[in-house]
C-alpha cells in the first residue's frame, strides 16, 4: 500500500539548481480533437493468441466492445480491430481494401457500434496489393503497377509517391472508409521507425502519412490517424512530418509479450523510457507539439494471471498513460474484468486528469535537480496550466518490493507557491509550499493534481 508522507528534512536536503521548467502543451491534432482517443484494440488479446484467428470475427469480438458502454460507461469509445479484419491479400475492383464478409460486415458493425455511442478502428500497412497491379485507380487511367517501385514481405508494392495518380488511390480508400463509417485508422509499419520488422520495407515511408491524412481530409468523415511504430523523433525533419499528419504517434515497440501473461512489467518500463525520450525531444523542438504519443495498448482490467502485471504495477500504467497524454486504448480482455480494474478505469478524478494531460503532458524532473534523465526512482509534472494547477508522478520504478522514500521539492519540479495536492488514486489531499513525497514499493506510483491555494 503506498504510505504518502508530508514534506519531511530529508526533502528539504534536496537543494540543488533545478532546470527551468519549459512547459509543453499538445493542443489541437489534425483531426480537431482536444483529447487523446480512449477505448480498446483487439491487438492486446490477438497477440498471444487468446483471440485467435477462428473467434477474430464480429462474433467474438462485439460481446468485447459491448462492454465498453456498459462496464466502462462510455468513457472508452473506441472499438478498435487491428489485423485480420480485411482481406490479406486482394483488393477490390479497384485495387481498394476491402473487408473480409467471413469475419465482419464492416459497415453494419460500425452502424451498430454507433448506434450504442461508440467508434469503430481498422488497421492498415503500407502499400497497394501485387495482386492488385493490372487493376486500374478509381477515377483514372493509371493501373496500380504505375504507381508502384519494387514490393515488400507483406504481398504489397512500395508507392512510387512522386505520381501524380498515388495520392488518388489513397483518396479513393479513406472515401470508401469514410463510406463505411470508420472513425480511427492505424497506419501500421511506417518508416523510418519500425526498423526490426523483417519485412524489407522501404527506409522512408513518411509520405504514407502525408498521403493518407490528405486522403482522410478530403473523405468528409472526421477519421483519426494513428501511426505505428517506434517512430524516428530525434531527427525533427520526422517528427514535424508525424506531428502534422498524424493524431498519434507509437514511441516504442509493441509492448505484448506475444504470450500469456500478455505483458510484463520490464515491457512496461521499456514503454515509458522511450516515452521519456520521445517527451524531451518534443520539448526541446516545439512548444505545442500537435500530436500525442501513443504508448501502446495499456493493461489495467485483467488480473495477474492474464495481465502479467500486479495491481500496483497497474495502477501505475494507469497513472502513466494519463501523465504523458497517450492513447487511451485498453488491451485487456473487456469480458474478463476484475473490480479493481473497474474502478480503476471508470475513476472520475483519474478521468478528469486526463481531461487536463490531454493537453498537458508530462515530463520528468529529477528529483534533487530537476534534469530530465531517466532514474529508477523518477518525479514528473504536467503543466502547468495559466493558472498554476499541474498534475505530478512520483514513481518507483525498481522491480522489487523493497520500500523508498520518493520526493520531489516544488523547485525540483519547476514551480513556487502554496498547493492543495490530490492524490488521484489514493483520495487524500496534501497541502504544501515545498515539495511532495511518498513512500512507494518497486512498481508503485502516485499522481497528484495540484492547484494553488
Amino acid at each position: 500500500m503506498v504510505q504518502l508522507s508530508l514534506f519531511t528534512s530529508a526533502l528539504l536536503a534536496a537543494t540543488a539548481s533545478a532546470s527551468k521548467l519549459k512547459v509543453i502543451q499538445i493542443g489541437k491534432t489534425p483531426d480537431g480533437s482536444p483529447n487523446p482517443v480512449h477505448g480498446w484494440n483487439s491487438w492486446g488479446i490477438q497477440a498471444s493468441g487468446y483471440l485467435d484467428g477462428d473467434h477474430y470475427n464480429e462474433a467474438g469480438v462485439r460481446p468485447i466492445c459491448d462492454r465498453l458502454s456498459s462496464d466502462l460507461h462510455s468513457n472508452y469509445k473506441l472499438c478498435g480491430l487491428d489485423s485480420g479484419w480485411s482481406i490479406g491479400d486482394y483488393g477490390d475492383d479497384h485495387g481498394r481494401i476491402l473487408y473480409d464478409p467471413e469475419k465482419f460486415d464492416l459497415p453494419n458493425f460500425a452502424t451498430y457500434l454507433h448506434k450504442k455511442g461508440l467508434k469503430i478502428g481498422v488497421y492498415v500497412v503500407p502499400g497497394a496489393f501485387l495482386k492488385d497491379l493490372d487493376k486500374t485507380i478509381a477515377g483514372t487511367n493509371t493501373k496500380i503497377q504505375d504507381i508502384c517501385n519494387g514490393s515488400y514481405a507483406f504481398a504489397r508494392c512500395n508507392f512510387n509517391y512522386e505520381h501524380p495518380d498515388t495520392q488518388k488511390w489513397f483518396d479513393s480508400n479513406a472515401k470508401q472508409f469514410a463510406q463505411w463509417g470508420v472513425d480511427y485508422v492505424k497506419l501500421d509499419f511506417i518508416t523510418p521507425g519500425s526498423n526490426d520488422n523483417n519485412a524489407g520495407l522501404p527506409p522512408d515511408e513518411s509520405q504514407e502519412v502525408v498521403m493518407w491524412q490528405k486522403a482522410i481530409k478530403k473523405s468528409g468523415r472526421k477519421i483519426t490517424l494513428a501511426i505505428s511504430w517506434k517512430l524516428e523523433h530525434h531527427d525533427k525533419h520526422y517528427f514535424d512530418i508525424w506531428r502534422a499528419n498524424a493524431d498519434s504517434m507509437r514511441v516504442d515497440q509493441d509492448i505484448q509479450t506475444y504470450s500469456i501473461p500478455f505483458t510484463s512489467w520490464s515491457n512496461v518500463i521499456r514503454t515509458l523510457k522511450e516515452y521519456l525520450s520521445w517527451i524531451n525531444d518534443a520539448v526541446a523542438y516545439y512548444d505545442t507539439i500537435g500530436s500525442h504519443p501513443n504508448l501502446d495498448t495499456m493493461y489495467v482490467l485483467n488480473n495477474e494471471t492474464l495481465s502479467g502485471l500486479t495491481l500496483d504495477q497497474r495502477k501505475s500504467v494507469l497513472i502513466h498513460w494519463i501523465g504523458s497524454s497517450a492513447e487511451m486504448n485498453i488491451g485487456d480482455d473487456l469480458t474478463q474484468p476484475t473490480k479493481e480494474g473497474l474502478k480503476l478505469l471508470n475513476d472520475k478524478d483519474a478521468l478528469s486528469a486526463a481531461e487536463f494531460t490531454a493537453n498537458f503532458p508530462m515530463q520528468p524532473r529529477n528529483p534533487g535537480s530537476g534534469e530530465n534523465a531517466w532514474m529508477d526512482q523518477n518525479a514528473w509534472i504536467a503543466g502547468p496550466s495559466r493558472s498554476g494547477e499541474f498534475i505530478a508522478v512520483l514513481a518507483n520504478y525498481a522491480d522489487s518490493s523493497e520500500s523508498i522514500t520518493v520526493s520531489a521539492t516544488l523547485k525540483d519540479l519547476g514551480v513556487s507557491g502554496s498547493y492543495k495536492c490530490l492524490d488521484v488514486l489514493g483520495k487524500s489531499v496534501t497541502k504544501t509550499s515545498h515539495g511532495l513525497s511518498a513512500r512507494l514499493q518497486g512498481g508503485q506510483s502516485v499522481m497528484y493534481r495540484c492547484t494553488r491555494h
